[in-house]
C-alpha cells in the first residue's frame, strides 16, 4: 500500500540567517539549543548549592553533577557528547571559583554569530529550516496532525 500527501505549502523565502552559535559550553547551530543552554545556566545559578558545587572537586563532584545535569536538561545532546559537554559546563563553571574573584550569580549569559548562510522561512511563522525537505516535512507534520485531518482514497 502507498499513500501520497497533497498539501498547500505556504509561501516562504530563503533568507540570510545564522547558523552556528558559540555558547559557554560549545558551538550549536539552533537558536532553540542556544536558548535551552541559556535556561539551564539561569536554573544553576537559582540554585542555593551552587557555590559549593563550583568550589567542589571536579572529577568526584562538579562533572558527574554537570554530566546528569546535561543528560537531563539538554536532551538534544547526543548521548555519546554528554560526557564532553558535561565536562564544559564542569569547567565553566570553574572560572567562578573563589579564587577567580568573579561571582556566577552575577553571570549575563551570551552568544556569538559564528557563522551565516541561507534558511527557509515561512510568511505564516516564524521558525526557519535549513533544506527544503526539511521544511516540507514540518508543514506535512503540522497538517497531518490536526484533529480534523482527513485521508482520502483515490
Amino acid at each position: 500500500m502507498k499513500i501520497s500527501l497533497e498539501i498547500d505549502v505556504p509561501e516562504y523565502n530563503w533568507v540570510d540567517a545564522p547558523t552556528l552559535y558559540r555558547t559557554p559550553i560549545g558551538e550549536f547551530s539552533d537558536l532553540l539549543e542556544v536558548n535551552q543552554i541559556k535556561n539551564l545556566i539561569e536554573y544553576l545559578q537559582r540554585l542555593d548549592e551552587i557555590e559549593w558545587i563550583i568550589n567542589s572537586d571536579h572529577q568526584h563532584v562538579r562533572h558527574p553533577f554537570c554530566r546528569e545535569l546535561v543528560r537531563d536538561q539538554l536532551r538534544f545532546i547526543p548521548e555519546n557528547l554528554i560526557w564532553h559537554v558535561g565536562e564544559k559546563l564542569s569547567y565553566f563553571l570553574m572560572d567562578f571559583t573563589k579564587m577567580s574573584g568573579q561571582n556566577f550569580k552575577d553571570y549575563k549569559f551570551s552568544h556569538d554569530v559564528l557563522s551565516n548562510g541561507k534558511k527557509i522561512q515561512f510568511k505564516t511563522f516564524s521558525m526557519m529550516f535549513d533544506t527544503e525537505e526539511e521544511a516540507l516535512r514540518h508543514i506535512a507534520k503540522i497538517y497531518t496532525s490536526k484533529k480534523d485531518f482527513k485521508f482520502e482514497r483515490a
